[in-house]
């Protein structure tokens, strides 16, 4: 009977820690994912200098894959460096040549998200 007791007591303790350790705490929820679109929609206008470019083969569509680094000013925020990929026309790539300025939109809530200002280009997911 004891023993039965003891095993009993360590079988409650161990629930006891697995509890708390695993679900007996409030887990936080997680932040809700919000998709391209969303960021899009509520983008502001900015500008930015194109720090460096790297320009990939036109494909059949006539786009190029532009990978960028470019200084972003957003309105009210210090500039700051963001990277980005675009599909650029490739009538449109001497727009997005190192040296050149920009005009995008950014989420303000997401600032890493910058998405071209015009059909030109489209920002690659």
């Amino acid at each position: 009977m004891a023993d039965f007791l003891l095993i009993l007591s360590t079988l409650v303790i161990l629930g006891v820690i697995v509890w708390v350790f695993t679900g007996g705490r409030r887990r936080r929820p997680k932040a809700a994912k919000v998709d391209l679109n969303t960021r899009r929609d509520r983008a502001v206008w900015a500008w930015a200098k194109v720090l460096a470019a790297t320009v990939g083969t036109v494909n059949l569509a006539n786009q190029a894959r532009v990978e960028m680094t470019l200084e972003v000013h957003l309105p009210g925020t210090p500039a700051y460096q963001a990277t980005t990929t675009w599909l650029v026309d490739q009538e449109a790539l001497g727009y997005v040549e190192a040296g050149k300025d920009v005009n995008l939109k950014v989420d303000p809530q997401g600032p890493e998200f910058v998405f071209p200002n015009g059909p030109w280009a489209q920002r690659v997911e």
